[in-house]
């Protein structure tokens, strides 16, 4: 009778040893996937960030090249054909728009049909329009 009651413990014994062996095997086995995911995650993550940076370095770029475009003075030479006036006038290039345009202080300039508008090729510096 003895040996069955220790032969029993000894069978629950090993299955004990048996069940704390898999579950250690099982968690070795989840931490090197745990860790392997961390390194994909953190190549993902660096791509992720790479694009994006990336994405906001372009679109800051082509925000400042279409603003320094915009903000080119110009010369602006307006000709009245039935009397031969000529006014001049600066204006920044963004804001020509057909025949009307606004200039550097601010004046809002609509032409005539009669009214000839001329822009000049060659650009002033704003440096030197803001020492006049």
């Amino acid at each position: 009778m003895i040996t069955k009651i220790l032969f029993t413990a000894l069978i629950i014994l090993a299955a004990l040893v048996f069940m704390r062996h898999k579950s250690s095997q099982i968690r070795r086995q989840e931490l090197q996937r745990e860790a392997q995911q961390k390194g994909k995650n953190r190549t993902a993550m660096f791509v992720a960030i790479a694009f994006v940076s990336l994405t906001l370095a372009t679109s800051a770029g082509l925000y400042y090249s279409h603003w320094q475009e915009a903000h080119r003075i110009f010369t602006v030479q307006i000709i009245n054909t039935l009397n031969g006036n000529q006014q001049l006038f600066h204006v920044y290039q963004g804001d020509i728009n057909g025949r009307r345009f606004r200039t550097i202080d601010g004046r809002q300039i609509n032409l005539s049909d009669s009214e000839r508008m001329e822009v000049q090729e060659h650009n002033i510096d704003s440096n030197e329009y803001q020492s006049r």
